[in-house]
């Protein structure tokens, strides 16, 4: 029998002394070495305009889907006050009542119910809104929201309401606020957080203005914009324009002539143009003249989307007669279809776009026009755009496969050369694409910037209820591999990463189906981003740590937040890494862990109630290099705005800082805790850890 057995048996006890009260914190931190941090540099950057903000989304996931370690209970918490139909019109509402006045539009989209902050495209993604409606349990605050920020992900734009708090249904009928004495002690009106968050979501600040709607504190209900609040939306994005009538088309006799495209295929071919109605009393004339031989044709305002415009199409003869019309059938439903026969005996046609009711809110957005002369049979077979409660609908990326191709570019000389775009957080691309068949392969190209630093990180994901499971490798212009790490995550998303990438250097994504999957055609999101440090990211702590002893700060957080945390390692040789493992000073529950190897900056998200937690850093070596030490830095941010609730005291001191931390070592680890080393082996398909502790016994 050997002298010795290995069990792989967890360890996640913490040290008794770590856990100080207060004042021993207070004293003992008057002994060690902090670093300062800036209280307004961790603030959500406010101010940032979206990088499209005429082709805004929204969507509502589910209950379920995840909110870091929380899951979403948007449905449980506001299912109880009123019809779900009803909560999520105010949400909409909300939008659009900051959307009339500016260059913004907001479009309903159906929602594929993936975590929140979803690797993912920053803008647009094909899975989900850009704002994103949700809630959990909180602390401190009504609600909490994210504006635009490269360095937030695909949190940007989301809204997380706090479950824990009474939120009350009014529909602020005529603009009227519902009546104090229906508001019960802790109340809090809909609507009114719903329009300061997605205020904060479209990049508008709060004020200490208490009369506003984005006064920093929920006081009473608020649903109607002060001139204050729409002047600092329009700081943003300026008034509301429509640069699609050059001219101006509100007469009949002035209509916008939509010309039939040279080459058009009248059998498999669609007309579209896009408008806006920029006010509630605008409206827009058309003039089609119908092709010969086409009978019938079937005209088309799309607005599912594109906006939550409610439309009136009228078709209308030489003479302004109206010979057919519709309107949209409400803000979930606002796609407008009319279909006119014997089109030739009308030549020519005028369509007209109106607003539904023009004292309606929802009398302003962009729309797509189309002019369709398909049989209804080719029309009938036209992918469906999925109805925005619909959850994954298979091959639904926009309507239907983005990409057709087969052989095309399945080698490394026809690749697709992706165009960057420029973020503050490096240089990223991003792509929506296809495979068409079980042999498809797809190369995607990407370029290296000059200045190149830090690592080039990976996405791929497959789109849809039933997609297709893909492998993914990077390589290099010869087709050798440029060692990527990689990693297939739970939900199918693969994330390969280059710690040292090359300045100037072509990469190349190749993408296939997994011959072991059962869907061998569907649609998919890459992205690849050239990570550089961030300014808004700001210093938490830096030290040295050893494989002898860990080191531990210890940090309080006064909100509930979205923070992320930035952790380079340094000095270490290859397989050597640092890890971060965060928990809570009081349950000793783990938050978050997190591991950076050698010359390499990791970034994690965590949504951290209010509270003091223990960060924990430690270095993990291979077996045969027991004595090292290597260097670590922690940088932070806390991304998302909260709205304080109204009980907090109005006149907070503004130079509090809410972040503040203290640090402290444990010299011997063997008198406070069971100190476990973690070894991390990453492969190219898989990464494996373990956790393990050497029990000797005797023969």
């Amino acid at each position: 029998m050997p002298e010795s057995y290995v069990f792989f048996v967890p360890v996640c006890r913490l040290p008794e002394k770590m856990f100080m009260n207060r004042k021993n914190r207070r004293r003992n931190a008057a002994s060690i070495n902090l670093e300062g941090l800036e209280t307004r540099n961790l603030l959500a950057a406010f101010g940032t305009p979206w990088p499209e903000p005429r082709d805004l989304t929204i969507s509502f996931p589910s209950d379920g889907a995840g909110i870091g370690a929380y899951t979403n209970n948007i449905s449980q918490t506001l299912d109880t006050i009123t019809q779900r139909q009803q909560w999520q019109e105010l949400a909409l509402r909300a939008y659009q009542t900051w959307a009339v006045h500016a260059d913004i539009n907001i479009g309903l989209r159906n929602d594929h119910n993936l975590d929140f902050g979803a690797a993912g495209f920053l803008q647009s993604d094909p899975r989900f809104g850009d704002f994103r409606i949700g809630a959990f349990p909180q602390t401190g605050l009504v609600a909490n929201s994210l504006p635009f920020q490269s360095v937030a992900g695909t949190y940007s734009g989301d809204v997380m309401l706090n479950s824990d708090q009474q939120f009350q249904y009014h529909d602020w009928a005529d603009e009227i606020a519902p009546d104090p004495a229906t508001l019960g002690v802790g109340d809090r009106d809909l609507f009114s957080v719903l329009l300061h968050e997605t205020g904060n979501t479209l990049g508008v600040d709060d004020n200490a203005l208490d009369w506003t709607v984005m006064f920093r504190q929920y006081t009473v209900p608020k649903g109607i914009l002060t001139q204050i609040d729409i002047d600092a939306l329009l700081q943003i994005y300026g008034a509301r324009t429509d640069p699609y009538e050059p001219t101006d088309n509100g007469q009949l006799t002035v209509a916008t002539l939509i010309p039939t495209p040279v080459g058009f295929m009248a059998d498999f071919d669609v007309i579209r143009t896009r408008g806006s109605l920029s006010n509630s009393a605008d409206i827009d004339h058309y003039e089609i003249v119908p092709l010969t031989g086409r009978d019938d044709v079937t005209i088309r305002v799309r607005t599912a989307g594109v906006s939550l415009l409610k439309a009136r199409l009228e078709i209308l003869d030489a003479t302004g007669q109206v010979l057919l019309d519709a309107e949209s059938a409400s803000v979930f439903d606002n796609d407008i279809r009319l279909q006119i026969s014997d089109s030739n005996s009308q030549t020519p046609l005028y369509l007209r776009v109106s607003p539904s009711d023009p004292s309606d809110i929802y009398s302003v957005g962009d729309y797509v026009l189309e002019v369709d002369y398909r049989s209804e049979v080719v029309q009938a077979n036209d992918p469906v755009f999925s109805d925005y409660d619909a959850g994954a609908g298979a091959l639904q990326t926009n309507y239907s496969l983005q990409d057709t191709e087969l052989g095309a570019n399945d080698s490394i000389a026809d690749a697709i050369s992706l165009s960057p775009e420029t973020l503050d957080s490096g240089t990223r691309y991003e792509l929506p694409s296809s495979v068409s068949a079980a042999t498809d392969i797809d190369y995607l190209k990407i370029t290296s910037p000059a200045d190149a630093s830090h690592r080039l990180v990976v996405t791929v994901v497959g789109v849809g209820l039933d997609k297709p499971r893909v492998r993914v490798s990077l390589v290099d212009a010869n087709g050798d591999s440029v060692g990527a790490s990689g990693r297939l995550h739970g939900d199918g998303t693969w994330t390969l990463e280059v710690a040292q990438p090359e300045a100037s250097k072509d990469y190349y994504i190749r993408i296939s189906v997994d011959p072991g999957s059962i869907v061998s055609v569907g649609n998919f999101v890459a992205t690849a981003e050239f990570t550089s440090p961030s300014t808004q990211m700001n210093l938490l702590t830096t030290g040295d740590v050893d494989s002898s002893v860990d080191e531990f700060v210890r940090w309080t957080a006064a909100k509930t937040k979205l923070y992320r945390f930035d952790l380079n390692a340094s000095g270490g040789e290859t397989g050597e890494s640092v890890k971060l493992t965060i928990y809570d000073a009081f349950t000793r529950e783990v938050r978050m862990v997190m591991a950076s190897p050698s010359d390499v900056t990791r970034t994690a998200f965590a949504w951290l109630p209010q509270g003091e937690y223990i960060l924990r850093l430690t270095l993990l070596s291979l077996p045969e290099t027991p004595d090292v030490n290597m260097t670590y830095t922690v940088s932070v941010d806390g991304l998302s705005d909260d709205q304080d609730e109204d009980d907090e005291d109005p006149e907070v001191d503004p130079d509090f800082d809410p972040y503040e931390y203290y640090e402290y070592s444990v010299t011997d680890p063997s008198t406070y805790y069971e100190y476990e080393p973690m070894y991390e082996y990453d492969y190219y398909y898989y990464e494996y850890y373990y956790y393990y502790e050497y029990i000797y016994s005797p023969v």
